[in-house]
């Protein structure tokens, strides 16, 4: 699975409700109305300059159901262990994590939009196009990433912060429609 890292400058304290969704790796699964906190940032400190690093990915996968419907299920997870903060951190720099775990959400609410316009023959087929639609959104997803941080700098622009903040949850808003993990996809006969 491909792991993104972003460097962060910046990010407080609560407690964290973590999930083994996989069955292998701890993960935060994207929820709107659960943000992250400092302590969900549990692993081993990096030697480099960066306040904070914060690990993430999109989970995707096809299944069908015993009706026979293909579902495409599409997550946005954080990774605890491998997402570390330092000794400077504050609520800023943990507002401009939480918007690069959104940009995630936001990718994968587009591309849940996608997978619902399309139609495929049959898993394999679902698999194919998952697998390729997903390649071009997460180039998309990266490139937006860093812009973000470009324009930003890091957190250490604020009126860009803000600015970014109303961007980023209005993109997601958009695609309220998107919010649900699972797509059942049309099938071509």
């Amino acid at each position: 699975m491909r792991f993104y890292f972003i460097i962060l400058l910046l990010v407080s304290c609560t407690n964290a409700s973590f999930v083994r969704d996989d069955g292998e790796e701890e993960v935060i699964v994207w929820q709107k109305n659960r943000k992250l906190t400092w302590d969900d940032y549990q692993g081993k400190r990096q030697k480099r300059f960066a306040a904070a690093s914060t690990v993430y990915s999109m989970y995707r996968n096809i299944s069908k159901t015993p009706s026979g419907n293909i579902i495409a299920t599409v997550k946005a997870y954080f990774y605890p262990k491998d997402s570390w903060k330092s000794n400077w951190i504050d609520d800023a720099l943990l507002a401009h994590e939480q918007r690069h775990f959104d940009i995630v959400e936001l990718y994968a609410r587009k591309l849940r939009k996608q997978l619902s316009e399309i139609k495929v023959r049959n898993e394999d087929d679902a698999q194919q196009k998952l697998d390729s639609l997903h390649k071009i959104i997460d180039v998309e997803m990266d490139a937006f990433q860093d812009k973000y941080d470009d324009e930003t700098n890091s957190s250490m622009a604020h009126d860009a912060q803000i600015s970014w903040i109303k961007k980023i949850d209005a993109a997601i808003d958009s695609l309220s429609f998107y919010q649900n993990i699972e797509v059942k996809l049309k099938t071509a006969f």
